[in-house]
């Protein structure tokens, strides 16, 4: 079972059965971090769900560079981790990484591989768990910007790039759009096999194809390929609804939420509620949101 927090950029917990039948369950919780300060990587902390009180210190500290995302298969024994390294940081290297989680939840490296882009800030699993969608952020306009598909083997082993999508900018704001940046890629729900990736410089959802037995070009863009959203709205994270039949998107830079209905892989926007007051340049991502569970 799972239980997810707020703390910090991101926290998944993984389920541990209680000490009897009527006990409560505890959890361990996951926690990414920034590493540009004293912090280590992920932080493996004990939640009793019973007190509601985390553990005063971690009972796992795993080494790791900038570890920013952080996303569970289905069967919670591979853990994938972007690490949203970009120019000017110790490593410059955006990279991929998945552990193993062990059977006392212990979470031991598997292997790494670079995204081919700059500061991976999203990973998401694709519904069949083969593949890893990266969303290469790239704080700078010159920097790349991308959704990057990688391989996952059964051993939990990442393979390199087998794809790269880039897109073209809105050129909105000045500042904060003069390039793309792909901030997630979520999968469709009920395995209808779409991709969406959220593009916070282009202001569109970008809707792509996904096909499982193409091993080297799973994704292609679909028709249509794109959803617009308003000028300057910044898509930043989509969610579906439990039942499938709705979506929601943060839109960071005008600080509100787009909700759609959700039908054969089309997002049909229904309203968009929020004080909808775009961020004006230089004030630092004030009015912004970023993203719900």
């Amino acid at each position: 079972m799972f239980r997810a927090i707020v703390s910090s950029l991101l926290a998944a917990g993984i389920g541990l059965a209680g000490t009897s039948a009527q006990a409560a369950p505890s959890y361990d919780l996951l926690v990414g971090s920034y590493t540009a300060g004293s912090s280590e990587g992920i932080y493996r902390y004990r939640f009793d769900s019973a007190t509601g009180q985390i553990s005063a210190r971690p009972v796992q500290v795993v080494p790791a560079e900038n570890p920013s995302w952080l996303a569970i298969n289905k069967k919670q024994t591979r853990l994938f981790v972007a690490n949203e390294n970009g120019p000017g940081q110790k490593d410059a290297v955006g990279k991929v990484s998945s552990y193993g989680i062990g059977p006392d939840n212990t979470i031991t490296l598997i292997s790494q591989q670079p995204t081919e882009g700059d500061e991976p800030t999203h990973v998401s699993l694709s519904t069949d768990g083969d593949f890893v969608f990266v969303s290469n952020y790239a704080v700078h306009p010159e920097g790349n910007a991308s959704l990057a598909v990688l391989a996952v083997d059964d051993n939990g082993q990442l393979g390199k790039v087998e794809q790269q999508f880039k897109h073209n900018a809105s050129h909105v704001d000045p500042e904060r759009q003069a390039s793309s940046h792909v901030h997630s890629v979520v999968s469709s729900p009920n395995r209808s096999h779409y991709v969406y990736a959220s593009d916070l410089g282009a202001d569109r959802i970008f809707i792509y194809q996904f096909t499982p037995s193409n091993a080297h070009y799973p994704l292609n863009p679909a028709a249509p390929s794109s959803v617009i959203l308003p000028p300057g709205s910044g898509p930043r994270h989509l969610l579906f609804s439990k039942s499938g039949k709705q979506a929601y998107l943060v839109l960071e830079m005008s600080a509100q939420v787009a909700v759609f209905d959700y039908r054969a892989g089309n997002l049909i926007r229904q309203t968009i509620a929020g004080p909808g007051r775009r961020q004006r340049p230089g004030t630092g991502g004030r009015g912004s949101c970023a993203s719900f569970g």
